[in-house]
């Protein structure tokens, strides 16, 4: 539903106009001249969606409780120590912005975890705060742009979100939060789309 408001809203489409293919990697696509690129991801109580003209890349987790010794290993970390002074929930935050950037980077890229690329070698290069270049693996291609960030809706749980977008994207920081009745509603005006667009072929016949 939030990805077929995001793109119908876009392109003024109807929910039945918006047909969708998946690339080789599953990754999926509108089957439309020029059509947006999309992402989707979900945890927990949340889908998020990220919309962009260009290859872009979303990841949507839960901070949830991890094994402090499987975490820093897959940080690359001492299994007993991790970072320097850093506490429990600092390093619980740390693995989730790590996780969360490499998902978005490896979605944007196309081949998402099927590529296995371990997170301890994933090392974007920070350029402001909770802002990172990073390399695309496509030779000749721009650094990707990726963000983290904070999500707080209103539900009790902490939530990492990361987007992977490329450098020319006129992008917006803010994060849209629509509740489930707001998504029902915008949801029942782009099926009133179809409706108007069927009436309208019938009275030409």
């Amino acid at each position: 539903m939030l990805l077929a408001i995001m793109l119908g809203e876009k392109l003024g489409a109807g929910y039945r106009e918006l047909i969708f293919r998946r690339g080789g990697y599953g990754k999926p696509y509108l089957d439309r001249d020029q059509a947006p690129q999309f992402n989707v991801s979900a945890s927990g109580a949340l889908v998020v969606c990220a919309v962009a003209q260009a290859e872009v890349g979303i990841d949507v987790e839960r901070v949830a409780p991890f094994e402090a010794s499987a975490m820093r290993l897959l940080l690359g970390h001492s299994e007993s120590e991790g970072p320097a002074g850093s506490s429990e929930q600092e390093e619980l935050e740390a693995f989730y912005e790590r996780w969360t950037l490499l998902e978005s980077w490896l979605k944007a890229e196309g081949t998402g975890l099927h590529d296995e690329y371990p997170l301890a070698a994933f090392a974007p290069k920070p350029i402001a705060p909770k802002r990172f270049h990073m390399e695309a693996r496509q030779s000749g291609t721009v650094p990707w742009i990726l963000t983290s960030s904070n999500v707080a809706p209103s539900v009790p749980e902490q939530y990492a979100l990361a987007v992977c977008r490329r450098p020319e994207e006129n992008w917006t920081e803010e994060v849209l939060l629509l509740d489930g009745e707001e998504l029902a509603k915008r949801f029942g005006a782009l099926l009133s789309r179809d409706a108007r667009y069927a009436e309208g072929e019938n009275n030409k016949r």
